[in-house]
């Protein structure tokens, strides 16, 4: 009887540690700075979910192995979004928008082509008289000694990036994401619940 009521708290705690655990574990990730605790964090998780998946295709057969990968990649999914939209927000809460003058191309070559392929980045100079590099993501390159607009953060913690103050971002796709981490966790929390309880019967 003891052994049944052990088995039962077991697979309680394994039924809500499993969903709970990967929340935490991304919102640790996303809310943190980078830093070689949330690099720990985030490989600990992965790792986590390598075993789960050789756990699911052992013991679970094909159909939990897919629900473990789903909730691989819906994790980490979940978490560059979360990432990426924290700074958008940070940008747009408190950024600061200035003119910076252009004084440099920086040009990138694919592995394939010729050198000076693409310029991918420039090199600006604030109105504080501070340089800062500029990733393009595709943007046309403005001319050297041009004016373009700049945005910076007054903390720092964020890069200063090309153009104007971004809107607010959406989440829609995070909160999709969201959904697939949380179902698919629970999925397999189910599955390693029963398998506890049975185990400590």
């Amino acid at each position: 009887m003891a052994s049944s009521g052990v088995g039962f708290v077991a697979a309680g705690a394994v039924l809500l540690g499993v969903p709970a655990g990967r929340y935490l574990a991304a919102r640790t990730v996303w809310e943190g700075r980078p830093s070689p605790w949330a690099a720990l964090l985030f490989l600990a998780v992965v790792a986590f979910h390598g075993v789960g998946f050789w756990w699911a295709a052992k013991n679970g057969g094909a159909a939990m192995a897919l629900v473990v990968l789903v909730l691989n990649l819906s994790w980490m999914l979940l978490v560059y979004l979360r990432v990426d939209m924290r700074d958008d927000q940070t940008m747009h809460d408190r950024g600061v928008t200035e003119q910076a003058v252009v004084t440099g191309w920086i040009r990138t070559s694919g592995p394939f082509a010729g050198a000076d392929e693409e310029v991918t980045a420039i090199d600006v100079r604030l109105p504080t008289g501070a340089a800062a590099r500029l990733r393009l993501k595709g943007a046309p390159a403005p001319q050297v000694g041009e004016s373009v607009r700049t945005t910076r953060d007054p903390d720092a913690h964020v890069p200063t990036r090309l153009g104007p103050r971004p809107e607010a971002p959406g989440t829609v796709l995070a909160t999709i994401t969201l959904v697939f981490v949380m179902t698919s966790s629970l999925l397999i929390s189910t599955a390693m619940a029963s398998a506890a309880r049975d185990s400590l019967r």
